[in-house]
């Protein structure tokens, strides 16, 4: 069963949001780095989510791959950068990356 997350914005199915993630560059020269980044706002350290719908509006994220599944996430994870991210359903966040806590904004607006 999917999760929902109520906002001010409205209200999001697990698969309605995605989280941002790219290979880290620094994670190739320094064992103390992770191996992915992702964005996380200042009011939380966990994974901050937006709704799809509003990542694929935005200019900077239009032509950027949706993982629809852990094996997709795998085989799509080696090739991005901060300039060309996957977006990971949390959904799918959560198996293929193993995340359970995101930072869901209590309110979207478009940029």
């Amino acid at each position: 069963m999917s999760r929902q997350y109520k906002t001010l914005t409205g209200t999001y199915n697990e698969e309605d949001l995605a989280v941002v993630v790219w290979m880290n560059p620094k994670a190739k020269n320094s064992r103390q780095s992770r191996a992915l980044e992702t964005m996380t706002s200042e009011n939380s350290r966990y994974p901050m989510a937006f709704p799809l719908a509003s990542l694929k509006r935005n200019r900077s994220w239009v032509n950027a791959t949706i993982a629809k599944t852990k094996e997709e996430v795998f085989e799509l994870i080696q090739k991005t950068e901060r300039t060309k991210p996957l977006l990971v359903p949390l959904s799918v966040a959560k198996v293929a990356l193993g995340w359970e806590n995101f930072y869901i904004p209590s309110e979207y607006t478009d940029a």
